[in-house]
């Protein structure tokens, strides 16, 4: 819920129409009074930026042109006490009382870089995937659901045992390694090890602790990685750890 929905129970649409309507119906220097003045004045009282000129028992609405940094005149809605004269701009109220909601971009730098090393990871060893499922019968049972898959179901070859994410986890700690210890080259969708000795690696550690299973992609989707979450020290740190070095990053 926004200030201006809690307040005048109408949404960012309805309230924009109501002010437009205010705007639109009265004559520029035309001074407002009873309901349009009372709402007006009621929407400016919620805000920070005019608070304090619409709490005065003096103040009076009026519209003016007003001169804008491109040249024209503007009908607005002003706030005029004496010689003080406060324009409001309909959008600036209106954004003031219905704020954007803001998407929360949580994700660190650190964070990003662990996902797309987990992605090239995950391409790496994309064929010992596909070589399992070659090895597969014609009818096999789903791993987690028991249910017999027939030529056609929608499957997926799944890590039992231990998650992906899991056993790339300890290929980290056994090279004594941090995420960002790690850099990557290669196009977007095909990243690789810049370090190409850890890449052949990482494909034969995998390949020695990884077992598989055919699964419904539907039972895969909803197990997800059975509750494993990597350990926040692996993921490393780009900042500096030596307080001698200075921070470019400005």
């Amino acid at each position: 819920m926004t200030l201006g929905k809690d307040t005048f129970n109408l949404n960012k649409s309805e309230f924009n129409q109501k002010l437009s309507r205010i705007i639109t119906n009265f004559r520029a220097s035309s001074k407002l009074v009873g309901e349009p003045r009372d709402f007006i004045l009621r929407c400016c009282r919620l805000t920070e930026k005019w608070s304090k000129l619409a709490n005065d028992s003096d103040v009076e609405v009026y519209l003016r042109n007003v001169d804008t940094a491109g040249g024209r005149k503007v009908k607005m809605i002003s706030l005029e006490r004496g010689t003080t004269k406060q324009p409001v701009p309909k959008a600036k109220l209106t954004d003031s009382l219905y704020p954007v909601k803001k998407i929360a971009t949580t994700a660190t730098i650190e964070e990003k870089h662990l996902n797309a090393v987990k992605a090239a990871m995950r391409h790496a060893i994309k064929h010992q995937l596909k070589e399992f499922r070659s090895r597969c019968e014609p009818t096999t049972i789903c791993y987690l659901t028991g249910l017999k898959l027939r030529p056609g179901s929608k499957a997926d070859v799944d890590h039992i045992g231990m998650p992906f994410s899991e056993i790339a986890d300890k290929f980290l700690q056994s090279q004594n390694l941090r995420y960002t210890d790690i850099t990557l080259k290669g196009p977007p969708t095909a990243k690789v090890f810049t370090d190409t000795l850890l890449w052949v690696k990482w494909i034969d550690f995998h390949a020695e602790n990884a077992k598989f299973a055919l699964v419904c992609s539907s039972a895969n989707r909803s197990k997800g990685s059975d509750g494993y979450s990597v350990d926040p020290a692996l993921i490393g740190s780009f900042q500096s750890e030596d307080p001698e070095i200075l921070a470019l990053d400005f």
